[in-house]
């Protein structure tokens, strides 16, 4: 396979020349770590539900490195994100916060460039921090009439107004920019394609697929020209600059699965669509309240599928997930083969899971259902145990608190209540170190879910969800109806015990637990100055 040129020159100068103001010395007040400092490599996909695993139990996909890298650590089956859309929930992943804590509660919106995020504070505590595919923590589009600055605007990008991501983004200091899907992709990759390879960029349209069912379609990108291979080989560059003491983060985030439904060859031919296996639902499009039915007419592109073009959705998407699987394998081989594995933090993940035909929807939206909020959260670190598959309840609050444990640099960063005399709470996760590693069993935490959403006409949606081991309960703000769901007698969510009377006592406990971990974790603007 045809590997983009080589970028390693550009990438250490790069962080030669911003070493200096970005990789202060480690701060002396935090605990030192036994050995040397491990190093860290968040793999993120878009869109993704965990059943799009095999080893979470699909029985069609195949993606047999992130199988090993589960059966080498722990891959948590119930673990949930905090909301179930990109930009909320890709700001969660770098600061920790809610999406309520950090502001940006939905798509669109500008992630504030001075919050503390978690390669910034890596990279202050002498980490170097890099990023190499997918952000999105600012805006693709901006409206003409909008007077706005987005560093991922598509319009700015292909403008050329726009031609890198500045040094320190979000705390990185080096970055290999992919913003988009598709036809749409954008960014530094598409910049090298359309000057390494003229006209490569135009056969990711559906105008020019080689076959096409509905939204689900097949490309004929060369091999090692599409944007997962980029993001692969820019990884592996970035890992061949760092130097054999020099611990580093790395983010290497894939815009797939995410619609359009389109893989290219090979993997676009590796599932047959006539003998994928269809979620038990997906013909069943009854909802949980009354009012979600009204919903769907304003979502008809999402709802409106037959069989066949399902199928074949299904299948572009594990051919997309296969594809994205190869890439991962390259990764880990170039950490294998530098030697850093066996010291590196290895940790798989999506923003959000995906509908994918169940309940008869596509994409994400307003219905609560395990295929959207449960996502793949693959845990390797290097003195933890070999689990495998972990029941364990976690979400993505989880993942700063664990890799600031393991990295020795602790929590104090986020604490903005500078001049308060109370314990400060702290972020609303907590570190896994201590279950990876097998000495303390993690206790029961139900995991809360946010999504505000107020781009579609009519009354603003805004849900609160909280999951405990066996039970899910959803409030929709202004509505008096909610939902309830026995998760252990009824995995698919059919049926609503919100009325039940036998689930009367459930309901109250986890509506108290989710006016707790609500009020816990509101907001807390800083700093106090005085007592009055």
């Amino acid at each position: 396979m045809a590997d983009a040129p080589d970028q390693s020159r550009t990438i250490r100068d790069q962080h030669r020349a911003k070493k200096g103001p970005f990789m202060p010395p480690a701060d002396p007040t935090q605990p030192a770590q036994p050995g040397p400092r491990p190093n860290v490599v968040v793999f993120a996909v878009d869109q993704m539900g965990a059943a799009s695993l095999a080893c979470n139990g699909n029985p069609d996909v195949e993606t047999p490195n992130l199988d090993a890298l589960a059966d080498a650590g722990h891959s948590f089956q119930r673990a949930y994100c905090n909301n179930p859309v990109c930009m909320p929930s890709r700001a969660t992943l770098i600061t920790g916060r809610t999406p309520r804590q950090h502001g940006c509660i939905s798509n669109g919106m500008v992630l504030d460039e001075q919050t503390t995020t978690m390669p910034g504070v890596l990279a202050e505590s002498g980490y170097r921090t890099h990023a190499v595919g997918k952000l999105h923590h600012q805006p693709f589009g901006l409206p003409a009439d909008v007077d706005a600055h987005s560093w991922e605007s598509r319009a700015a990008w292909d403008s050329g107004e726009i031609t890198g991501l500045p040094a320190g983004y979000y705390g990185y200091q080096t970055t290999d920019f992919v913003g988009g899907h598709g036809r749409g992709v954008f960014g530094d990759y598409a910049n090298w394609l359309d000057r390494e390879h003229p006209g490569v960029r135009e056969l990711y349209s559906p105008e020019r697929a080689y076959a096409a069912t509905g939204l689900g379609y097949r490309l004929e990108v060369p091999a090692g020209l599409h944007y997962n291979d980029w993001i692969a080989s820019r990884a592996c560059d970035f890992l061949s600059t760092v130097e054999d003491d020099e611990p580093f983060f790395l983010s290497c985030s894939f815009p797939d699965p995410h619609l359009p439904f389109a893989a290219t060859r090979p993997y676009s031919e590796r599932y047959d669509p006539a003998s994928i296996t269809l979620s038990p639902t997906w013909n069943d499009p009854a909802d949980p309240v009354r009012w979600l039915a009204r919903r769907r007419t304003e979502v008809a592109h999402f709802t409106q599928f037959d069989q066949a073009e399902l199928r074949e959705i299904v299948a572009q998407t594990y051919g997309m997930i296969s594809h994205i699987d190869d890439c991962i394998g390259r990764v880990l081989h170039t950490l294998r083969q530098g030697g850093k594995y066996d010291n590196t933090i290895i940790v798989f993940l999506s923003d959000h899971g995906e509908y994918l035909g169940a309940h008869h929807l596509l994409s994400k939206s307003v219905w609560p259902y395990e295929d959207l909020l449960r996502v793949p959260f693959i845990w390797r670190t290097p003195h933890g145990t070999a689990r495998g598959p972990d029941p364990a309840i976690t979400s993505h609050l989880d993942l700063v608190p664990t890799i600031l444990d393991y990295t020795g640099v602790g929590c104090d960063a986020f604490n903005n209540r500078e001049g308060a005399r109370s314990d400060w709470p702290g972020l609303p996760g907590r570190s896994l170190r201590p279950h990876l590693e097998g000495t303390e069993t993690l206790p029961d935490q139900p995991a809360l879910v946010e999504f505000d959403e107020d781009w579609t006409p009519g009354t603003m949606t805004r849900m609160r969800t909280v999951v405990s081991r066996r039970h899910k309960l959803v409030q929709y703000a202004g509505y008096t109806e909610g939902i309830l769901f026995d998760l252990e007698s009824d995995p698919n969510e059919t049926t609503n015990l919100w009325n039940d009377h036998d689930y009367a006592q459930v309901r109250s406990d986890l509506t108290t637990e989710l006016v707790d971990q609500l009020a816990w974790s509101d907001p807390l603007p800083g700093p106090r100055i005085s007592g009055a």
